[in-house]
């Protein structure tokens, strides 16, 4: 009975996936100014290791709309089946670019840690700039409670949240054992419509706006700054998203080139790519890709970059599932 039930269960998972357009999330991407430089501040922060590689597909030129440019990256394995891309892009001009925290299209990954004085320790040999005011974790209210937290940012600007959080039976071992992630949006109901009503990805949350001193000081922001939130799960392996909208605070929407050193992205992959861009077309969603057209990246996967109401780059990609793996595929990255 019980393998019965097991089955059943993820008999509805399944078809869930396949109802809505959103697939999995393949990764999120940030671009950088040098991989190593990069690279080393991972792995001198929080243990993480990556092998840098070039990237050769012909293709990459026209996903990103940037004649002549090359690629090197690295993919970062991170606790719960996530991964981090870390984009070096060379052979053109680039302009690097830093978003204040409540500004929309800025972005940041959420690391929960077991010992958060560690990481922030390391996070300060390593040169990092802190965000939180005082320099120091605080308190502030999460879902399973208080917990310590403090925000700083990585050698491209890219935002860097710690929260120190007993990890659940059975996590990964390391300081780090799961991750979320954290956006900052321009409106939320526009967000939640393209999200939700475009990508099927349900994000919830209150409409009013509220004030958390401990919020303000975690990220930076003056006193009197208001905000709402949005969160939601990517599924497949399963990523928490939250976007957060400020009021009461100057705010400049935020967005990079694909190209440009501390241009966040999302790779998402669909379930039938030509219906979900052409109904962001007819929506107005601007299209990256070199002549708005969708990119044949080889091997059966085909991608496009958008961007999102705030600024954010997608990366949105279909790809065939294996041979004898049914509807379900296996999702690896599209790049």
């Amino acid at each position: 009975m019980k393998k019965l039930t097991l089955s059943l269960f993820f008999a509805a998972i399944a078809t869930a996936q396949s109802n809505s357009p959103t697939k999995a999330l393949s990764h999120f991407i940030h671009a950088v100014d040098d991989l190593d430089t990069t690279l080393a501040f991972y792995n001198n922060v929080f243990g993480l290791k990556g092998n840098p590689s070039d990237f050769t597909n012909p293709a990459v030129p026209l996903l990103t709309n940037a004649p002549g440019v090359t690629l090197r990256l690295s993919m970062l394995a991170l606790p719960g089946g996530m991964r981090l891309e870390l984009t070096h892009f060379k052979g053109l001009e680039r302009k690097p670019g830093q978003a204040k925290y409540t500004d929309p299209g800025a972005a940041s990954a959420v690391f929960y840690v077991r010992d958060i004085d560690g990481a922030l320790a390391n996070a300060k040999k390593a040169n990092a700039v802190i965000v939180t005011t005082g320099g120091a974790p605080v308190e502030i209210a999460t879902a399973k409670g208080k917990a310590r937290s403090v925000m700083f940012r990585d050698p491209d600007g890219f935002f860097l949240q710690l929260i120190q959080e007993t990890p659940a039976a059975g996590a990964p071992e390391g300081n780090v054992h799961r991750v979320s992630l954290a956006y900052t949006m321009e409106n939320a109901d526009a967000t939640r419509a393209f999200y939700t009503g475009k990508l099927g990805i349900n994000l919830t949350g209150s409409s009013a706006f509220s004030k958390d001193p401990a919020m303000l000081q975690l990220v930076g922001a003056p006193a009197g700054t208001e905000f709402r939130k949005l969160s939601g799960v990517i599924p497949g392996p399963p990523a928490s998203v939250e976007f957060t909208e400020f009021r009461g605070v100057p705010r400049t929407k935020f967005h990079l080139r694909v190209r440009d050193p501390g241009a966040p992205a999302l790779c998402i992959q669909v379930n039938d790519e030509t219906t979900t861009i052409g109904q962001m077309k007819a929506a107005g969603v601007n299209i990256i890709s070199t002549n708005g057209e969708i990119v044949d990246f080889g091997g059966g996967t085909h991608t496009i970059f958008v961007e999102d109401p705030n600024g954010m780059n997608l990366e949105i990609f279909e790809r065939p599932a294996p041979q004898g793996k049914g509807g379900a595929g296996k999702n690896t990255q599209a790049k």
